[in-house]
């Protein structure tokens, strides 16, 4: 029989595993685009992704994790937390949209955690929830204060794809 603990870890192994593959995915589209600034930052996003799956893996050691088909996932977003919604990444976009979609991503996944921490019913999932929550925190103001470091661009493709097409 799966536990809840074992079935929450397994959600949290997917969302990571699912955030390093997107950001390779975007990585590999910037590159045909030739953006590499922005396919080297989605790469770093897919590393530290991948990073964070390890901890997650390591924390499940004792745990038969289930195998879920992809229907089976429970996500508080139509996709995995972490892989960014539909549609927000464009080939014209700059390091500051690639760290602003990162950032959202990570607090889709710290919401993800909250929620889990706040509503389960099993004392253990809440704990760990708690615990991956204040990691996601982190990884938001550690991305808040990289954006602060990072130049917006004055003409925004998100805003008005014409306006930075004629910029350029």
């Amino acid at each position: 029989m799966t536990t809840k603990v074992a079935l929450f870890l397994a959600h949290a192994l997917a969302m990571e595993h699912e955030a390093a593959d997107r950001y390779d995915e975007l990585a590999d589209t910037m590159e045909v685009h030739n953006n590499m600034e922005v396919a080297e930052l989605f790469r770093q996003m897919a590393k530290f992704s991948r990073l964070h799956g390890a901890s997650v893996a390591a924390r499940s050691n004792g745990h038969e994790l289930p195998k879920l088909k992809s229907w089976q996932y429970r996500w508080n977003t139509p996709e995995p937390p972490e892989v960014g919604a539909p549609g927000a990444a464009h080939y014209m976009m700059t390091a500051w949209h690639a760290l602003d979609f990162a950032l959202e991503n990570e607090k889709r996944g710290h919401r993800f955690y909250a929620d889990e921490a706040s509503g389960s019913d099993d004392a253990e999932v809440r704990a760990l929830a708690a615990e991956m929550a204040e990691e996601e925190e982190e990884h938001v103001a550690e991305l808040e204060k990289w954006i602060a470091r990072t130049p917006k661009p004055e003409h925004d493709w998100a805003e008005d794809p014409d306006e930075a097409l004629v910029a350029d």
